[in-house]
């Protein structure tokens, strides 16, 4: 069974993912964003193959270990394949045992699940194609922000934080006081859509469970910090690479790839004014914030 959605103006092909999904999931996650049977899909669209195989041995001591990243008892493990593609493997360390093991190729644009023995219906390695997805994305000349994306007066607003500063209180404090949309709540895609640098939503969205299939043209790029007072300001130049850098998410290990991130970051940046947003969580610091936006 193949079953495709379009997010981000990409259409992701599932095969053999459908029938595992647990229904719940599929109807919360998927539904807004799968392709209608009675809809045509554009030709231009690019399509990336997301599919379920059958385990087979891969010879690791032949590859080289691109990243190793920690996440509570489990690694996420990046390694290089000598065909220039990846292989993804998520291990519980105590047991030296793979949970999820992903092959992404040389394009990234075919994905292929190897092996899944997390026992929940396919969901954990649905959510694990997040940490793919930055790539995928990059490929499409798409950057990905680690942060909220939401939506004020058909404009898109991103705010990117540290995790644990605030920003998805202060999208909320937006909700609550202007009736801001949040397309999503962790994760914010972006890229030039007729000339215009646009948000897209899509179904991974982290714990914060806020995700709508919406693309929305960007206002502005917000760099959230707590502070003793709110202040709102522009930034430029190197000060607003360095404030963007650290909520871009990219393959880090790869040339060719931080390359072509860096690229565009430094066309985003021409084009998407960045501000630099020192604030309390209260609710003044959403006018202060919103007088600076208006202001632009």
């Amino acid at each position: 069974m193949i079953l495709e959605i379009i997010c981000a103006d990409i259409c992701f092909r599932f095969q053999g993912f459908s029938e595992n999904l647990p229904l719940a999931i599929w109807n919360w996650k998927l539904d807004p964003w799968k392709i209608s049977a009675f809809a045509q899909m554009p030709e231009d669209v690019p399509v990336v193959d997301v599919v379920c195989k059958q385990v087979f041995a891969v010879p690791q001591e032949l590859m080289t270990l691109l990243c190793a990243e920690k996440d509570g008892f489990f690694e996420h493990r990046v390694l290089q394949m000598e065909n220039g593609g990846t292989l993804w493997d998520f291990v519980r360390v105590a047991e030296k045992r793979c949970y999820l093991r992903y092959i992404v190729n040389p394009g990234w644009d075919t994905v292929t699940l190897l092996e899944d023995i997390t026992n929940t219906n396919r969901m954990a390695a649905f959510e694990y194609l997040a940490h793919m997805l930055p790539g995928i994305l990059l490929k499409q000349n798409m950057l990905t922000l680690h942060g909220v994306l939401m939506e004020y007066q058909g404009y898109g607003i991103v705010i990117s934080a540290a995790s644990g500063t605030g920003k998805t209180t202060h999208a909320r404090l937006w909700r609550d006081m202007h009736h801001a949309l949040i397309i999503n709540g962790d994760r914010a895609v972006i890229g030039v859509k007729d000339g215009v640098w646009t948000g897209y939503g899509l179904p991974w969205s982290g714990t914060s469970g806020e995700q709508i299939n919406r693309s929305v043209p960007l206002k502005a790029l917000v760099i959230l910090e707590r502070g003793e007072q709110n202040e709102a300001y522009r930034i430029t130049g190197l000060e607003g690479f360095g404030a963007l850098l650290p909520h871009l998410e990219y393959p880090a290990w790869n040339r060719d790839m931080v390359n072509l991130a860096m690229s565009g970051v430094d066309h985003f940046l021409q084009e998407v004014p960045v501000v630099r947003f020192c604030c309390r969580p209260d609710f003044e610091s959403v006018s202060i914030l919103k007088e600076t936006l208006e202001n632009l």
